[in-house]
């Protein structure tokens, strides 16, 4: 199996494909394969690369101070990159992944050819504490994850009945999920302000969502219409995580963006 050792840590990885790099950055209650569908398709057209953020998957230990973990994670992706000889990528990130994304992007915008922001509604400062009820639901809901996965398996099923693709790759991830990292990463939120960089970004921008989630969806809206050079595109029929519940139309969303953005037309990376 590959890994590299990057920045005091060691990440899991996976490439295939040649050409255009495009980087997939999954969630923070995820690993790599949750773009299996999208590593699939695009492997045949471009060089895939995707791995495992920092206390996710396989990649090592979630070792550092809540409040260095994004920053951090941006310096593993670019040990990554330069690592593989990859110069300029195409940066395809979901959910609270898009965070990193857009961060490693205001502060690297030389790596980055194109962004893409799949269901990004984590935006704003989360310093803010906000509700003491607001708080402790929230803190409920960490806790929860530490009971067994077993019991969180049939409402999964019965969400993505329509979509079982999607259900498939969830199941497997709740199931071999490492809930306190993923509870640091979901800390670490709080102290990003995401709003504050995504102003400053000058790359193109395309942000995705699907429509059967009101309050995501409206969310994405609010997230698209802050960038100077952002492209907003809504899948029908599709929730979190969008790009696996219409997995075949998201690739062919996302393959027809890159090439009206040109980025296989001529060596940009």
């Amino acid at each position: 199996m590959p890994y590299i050792d990057v920045n005091g840590t060691t990440l899991y990885y996976e490439v295939s494909g040649s050409g255009l790099p495009i980087v997939f950055i999954h969630d923070y209650s995820t690993s790599h394969h949750l773009f299996e569908p999208q590593a699939e398709y695009f492997s045949k057209r471009a060089k895939v690369i995707l791995f495992d953020l920092r206390g996710n998957g396989q990649s090592g230990k979630m070792d550092v101070e809540i409040s260095r973990i994004v920053d951090t994670q941006c310096e593993d992706l670019k040990g990554l990159l330069d690592g593989l000889s990859v110069e300029r990528a195409v940066i395809v990130a979901c959910s609270s992944g898009a965070v990193l994304a857009q961060k490693f992007a205001y502060l690297n915008p030389e790596r980055v050819i194109n962004l893409v922001l799949v269901d990004n509604y984590f935006q704003g400062d989360y310093t803010a504490k906000g509700s003491k009820v607001l708080e402790l639901f929230q803190i409920c809901a960490w806790v929860a994850h530490y009971l067994p996965a077993e019991m969180f398996i049939r409402s999964l099923r019965i969400t993505y009945n329509k979509w079982l693709s999607a259900y498939h790759i969830l199941r497997r991830e709740l199931v071999h999920e490492r809930t306190t990292e993923l509870i640091k990463q979901r800390l670490a939120l709080r102290h990003t302000d995401s709003y504050g960089f995504a102003l400053r970004l000058q790359v193109p921008v395309l942000c995705v969502s699907g429509n059967q989630n009101e309050r995501v969806l409206e969310q994405v809206r609010q997230t698209a219409a802050k960038y100077p050079l952002a492209t907003l595109a809504i899948l029908e029929d599709a929730m979190y995580p969008s790009h696996l519940c219409q997995p075949q139309h998201f690739n062919r969303l996302l393959l027809d963006y890159l090439k009206d953005q040109q980025c296989f037309q001529r060596k940009i990376y």
